[in-house]
């Protein structure tokens, strides 16, 4: 696996980091502030607990980016992260429900669905299908590699 692959399966696994906690966050803000303005501090708390917690997995989803992005291309990509990303949240909710006095189920969904949304958003739109790069018409072409240099005569002198 190259290093560019692996650079790349990096900053797309933080972007996803990041639009997840960010988009979360966000909703859980508008949530909260609908009924109560004053309690803008509860779901901000969240959202950086949420985000802590969820760093611990990055390096452990690096891997999994970098080989799905050297092996599969276009929707098989997409699918396999998205259901990479569903077993992930079903694998952490199962975790907290167990180690953490949460209580029913149906208290930690409303708090966790729009991380969860916002995580399905953030791989639909990073492992978007993208146009062929188009040919540069600069000259020489980006192919062309100049392997000896050539003498610039000006007024009689060589350069």
């Amino acid at each position: 696996m190259s290093t560019a692959t692996r650079t790349s399966a990096t900053a797309r696994t933080l972007a996803i980091w990041f639009l997840t906690n960010l988009g979360g966050t966000t909703w859980l803000v508008i949530d909260f502030c609908r009924e109560s303005p004053t309690d803008a501090a509860v779901p901000l708390i969240i959202g950086l607990v949420a985000a802590i917690i969820s760093l611990i997995g990055v390096p452990l989803a690096i891997p999994f980016f970098a080989l799905a992005q050297a092996y599969c291309t276009g929707w098989r990509c997409r699918l396999t992260a998205l259901v990479v990303v569903l077993l992930s949240f079903a694998i952490g909710n199962y975790l907290l429900i167990n180690m953490l006095p949460i209580g029913p189920v149906s208290s930690l969904l409303s708090i966790s669905k729009p991380y969860l949304v916002a995580t399905v958003l953030a791989v639909m739109w990073v492992y978007r299908p993208r146009p062929a790069a188009k040919q540069s018409l600069a000259w020489p072409p980006q192919s062309a590699h100049v392997t000896r240099r050539v003498p610039i005569k000006l007024s009689g002198m060589n350069y």
